[in-house]
């Protein structure tokens, strides 16, 4: 395929790959180094030079070690990625299912209003949960920062699914209660099959915004909550050189992300699709 392409597209095609790829390089260079400052170009020694003396990369020792917390941090992050992608959804098909669908008096307002979490800086309405949270001593754990996920998690997926539901075939719905089906028959099974792929890249955008929150999850966790980016910011939040903790665990936190993507993209095909009818 790719030697169809023209000289300009292979350029561009390069170009993207470099952008995306290119930020990864350093990190995983400073990942397994022993020494590497400014202004060296490479690191002055590798971590294979030390081999006899140090098992593994001084980075991943340390993160694998149970001292650096990832793995309750990986577990707080993937499970708070779960509720709110769940409880997102709940939210969202109705919604999104309303907005698609239906005309109302004042729909520009409720769309704008669905909408402000975009606009507002998240440290505004971080605050305003936080002092919220404080009075009810609802802070300081999972389930509260997985609610405070949700503001900014919801307007993505209503404003997706919303668009999926702009194009659905109404007529097949229609024709299914015409020959029968009742309102629950159709919607669980010909309106969800034909959702999947909409729902599925909904869900995707819902974990990797989750998975990479920060702010709301330092206030509303209060220091009692480890995610990945938390801990994550408490080893670059000293600037300075790139550490390679930090390096490492730069690389770790992509993985939920790359993994759901990588389900998406095995999921999200037209043989699902048609499969979703045929089960209907």
């Amino acid at each position: 395929m790719i030697r169809g392409l023209r000289t300009w597209q292979k350029i561009a095609l390069a170009f993207f790959i470099g952008a995306i790829v290119g930020p990864f390089v350093p990190l995983a260079v400073a990942s397994v180094s022993f020494r590497w400052g400014w202004p060296d170009l490479l690191p002055s020694i590798w971590w294979w030079e030390k081999r006899e003396s140090v098992r593994l990369p001084l980075a991943w020792d340390y993160v694998f070690d149970p001292v650096s917390r990832l793995l309750p941090a990986l577990q707080n992050t993937v499970l708070i990625a779960v509720l709110v992608t769940v409880v997102a959804l709940l939210f969202s098909i109705p919604a999104a299912r309303v907005l698609a669908r239906h005309r109302f008096a004042g729909k520009p307002g409720v769309e704008l209003l669905l909408s402000t979490p975009l606009i507002v800086p998240e440290i505004a309405f971080g605050i305003g949960m936080l002092l919220i949270f404080l009075q009810f001593g609802l802070q300081g754990n999972l389930f509260a920062v997985a609610a405070a996920h949700l503001i900014p998690v919801l307007p993505y997926m209503i404003r997706v699914l919303t668009s999926v539901y702009t194009e659905l075939d109404k007529g097949m719905l229609e024709q299914a209660e015409l020959l029968g089906a009742s309102r629950i028959q159709v919607f669980w099974f010909i309106e969800m099959p034909l959702m999947l792929p909409g729902i599925l890249a909904a869900a995707l955008f819902s974990v990797l915004i989750s998975t990479n929150i920060f702010l709301l999850t330092f206030y509303i966790g209060q220091g009692q909550v480890d995610t990945l980016a938390t801990l994550l910011f408490t080893k670059i939040s000293g600037g300075g050189a790139l550490d390679p903790v930090a390096a490492a665990f730069t690389l770790i936190i992509t993985v939920p992300g790359l993994l759901f993507l990588a389900f998406s993209q095995r999921v999200l095909k037209e043989e699902v699709f048609a499969s979703g009818i045929s089960r209907s």
